[in-house]
């Protein structure tokens, strides 16, 4: 065994959608997505993981990322470090120069598997950028 995994993600230009990765990388303690969102998109819903935190770290556009009822600003070069427990929810912002480009690393006190779905959905809370 090599102790390593490789995948190829593509140009940071060719992201379209989310695509979790860890899965390709054969990781069983940490998972990461790679995201695009269009200007004027976001989360579809809250959520907040029970056991795990999430790094979220921004490459290109510009956006927000409510957490609880803090807005915090997002644009290249940002890292956000959300804890267990906090709703949140992430958008471009409609005037982004271009789509966000964004990574989240998310990692717990187990194993990805010993972790299981620990996600909390809020379907029905606005975002404060609905106000």
């Amino acid at each position: 065994m090599s102790g390593y995994s490789v995948t190829q993600i593509g140009t940071i230009d060719s992201w379209t959608g989310k695509s979790f990765i860890e899965g390709d990388l054969g990781a069983e303690n940490l998972g990461i997505s790679i995201n695009a969102t269009e200007p004027g998109e976001g989360s579809p819903f809250w959520h907040s993981h029970s056991r795990l935190e999430e790094i979220y770290i921004v490459l290109d556009g510009t956006g927000e990322i409510a957490i609880g009822d803090d807005i915090v600003p997002l644009s290249a070069g940002t890292m956000v470090r959300v804890a267990p427990g906090s709703m949140l929810a992430v958008r471009c912002l409609p005037d982004s120069p271009a789509p966000m480009k964004w990574i989240c690393v998310r990692s717990g006190d187990d194993s990805l598997a010993g972790v299981g779905k620990d996600a909390t959905l809020d379907k029905e809370s606005p975002f404060p950028w609905s106000a």
